[in-house]
């Protein structure tokens, strides 16, 4: 928009600037010419009266025709004859007035007042005089300023006309790159169903099916890879049940095993629990990502919810404190089985890279009517460039306490966030007051839906 104003502008103005100086030379150049041709005509009628020894020179330059308002001056043996008491010998130029003496004619525009003056010089010798014509110039200037507003103005006007000419073009031109970016924008927030419209732009249709096309196909695959997920997830469950029931037959006859024979089916119970884990958490993800997670809410108390997480780590070096920031008791309307497995991962991954969870904070928020669930560690802290990646699939960090620690599936930090999501509420880290990490939980309390 702003190109197209300016070249209209360059345009116009040129033109514009073009056009008044062609007028003005033109209209200047016409009135010089007339008034060289009345000075002329006049100055002989003078010579003329002068050589009949006509001596009443005021009547007689008061008699001159003139064909536009002027005045008329007379220079003879150093004395000046005008035909009006106005008239000033000032306003002849001494140049012209030098030039006239000298046996010249000549012509000047001269400033007088507000207004210039075309002043005309024509020697008469045989009287030794030198007549002198003075034509006033204000309707000239009138018209050329009337001229130069109106083409400052049309400029102006063709700068607006190029500049809303170009807003319509390029906002045309670039239409369809906006209803993408729209598009894409609304897709990238969950909604896998948004489509480009082509509306009744022809030239907009193969762009559209193009784009159409392309994000079918990547829900599609994304489907069909969220199927396969699930499909293979839920086929390794018989397997792994079988392993799992073979596995407790043998540690019920554990005593009934050599030592070395103990120590295998340790091992093999470990990655049994491990890969059930890994089952069920692939089986979450497949739900979420095929949009079939589904809430099944009631109204809960949150310290009481946080009580029943945390009452399974009760006896263990790593069961942390829960403490309540000042506030009334909080409500909110949640699936207990979800916010409770969201705030399971944040302790075992806590007790897994971290050293183990140290307290967990509850804090009421009811200006935004939002409750905080947050679970400090006693760690190194998450760096500030893995703050978001750590809740991406299959993301581990770099940090941990060491490097014999149990390795977890990839999916913990993840699934938390998702649960939290589903729930309309956040999740993210930042740097405990104490030293180490801080998972926030962050819900809308029953507060907030009522609003």
């Amino acid at each position: 928009m702003v190109a197209f104003g300016m070249v209209s502008l360059l345009i116009a103005g040129t033109l514009a600037v073009l056009s008044y100086s062609v007028v003005r030379s033109s209209l200047l150049e016409e009135r010089r010419e007339a008034a060289m041709r009345e000075a002329y005509t006049n100055a002989r009628a003078v010579r003329t009266r002068l050589r009949a020894d006509d001596e009443n020179l005021v009547n007689l330059l008061a008699g001159l025709q003139l064909d536009s308002a002027g005045q008329v001056l007379l220079r003879r043996e150093g004395r000046w004859y005008t035909d009006s008491v106005s008239t000033d010998s000032a306003v002849i130029p001494p140049s012209l007035r030098e030039a006239v003496e000298g046996g010249a004619a000549g012509l000047q525009v001269a400033g007088s007042g507000a207004a210039p003056v075309l002043v005309v010089g024509v020697p008469i010798a045989e009287a030794d005089a030198g007549y002198y014509q003075v034509s006033s110039l204000a309707d000239l200037d009138r018209t050329l300023n009337l001229l130069g507003s109106s083409l400052a103005i049309g400029a102006i006007g063709a700068a607006l006309v190029g500049a809303v000419t170009g807003a319509v073009i390029s906002g045309r031109v670039i239409r369809p790159l906006r209803a993408i970016s729209d598009v894409a924008g609304e897709i990238a927030a969950g909604r896998s169903d948004a489509r480009l419209d082509a509306g009744h732009d022809p030239d907009l249709v193969p762009l559209a099916d193009s784009f159409n096309g392309m994000v079918d196909e990547l829900e599609e695959r994304a489907l069909r890879e969220a199927r396969f997920a699930s499909d293979i997830s839920h086929d390794l469950r018989g397997p792994l049940t079988a392993f799992s029931a073979a596995v407790s037959v043998v540690n019920r006859r554990r005593g009934e095993l050599p030592p070395q024979a103990s120590a295998a089916v340790d091992a093999l119970d470990e990655q049994v629990v491990a890969f059930n884990r890994l089952v069920v958490d692939l089986l979450e993800i497949s739900r979420f990502e095929a949009g079939t997670a589904s809430l099944q809410t009631r109204e809960v108390d949150v310290l009481e919810l946080v009580r029943a997480v945390i009452g399974e780590w009760e006896g263990t070096e790593s069961a942390p404190v829960i403490r309540i920031e000042p506030g009334t008791a909080v409500r909110a309307r949640v699936d207990p089985r979800r916010i409770q497995q969201a705030l399971t991962n944040l302790l075992e991954n806590a007790e897994r890279y971290a050293g183990g969870a140290t307290e967990v904070v509850i804090e009421p928020r009811p200006r935004s009517a939002t409750v905080r669930i947050c679970v400090d560690d006693e760690g190194a802290g998450v760096p500030e460039d893995e703050r978001e990646a750590i809740f991406e699939r299959y993301h581990r960090g770099t940090r941990g306490t060491s490097t014999d620690a149990p390795r977890g599936t990839g999916l913990g930090l993840a699934l938390a966030s998702e649960h939290i999501r589903l729930h309309g509420g956040r999740l993210w880290v930042a740097d405990a007051p104490t030293g180490g990490a801080r998972f926030v939980i962050e819900l809308p309390t029953i507060e907030a839906e009522d609003r």
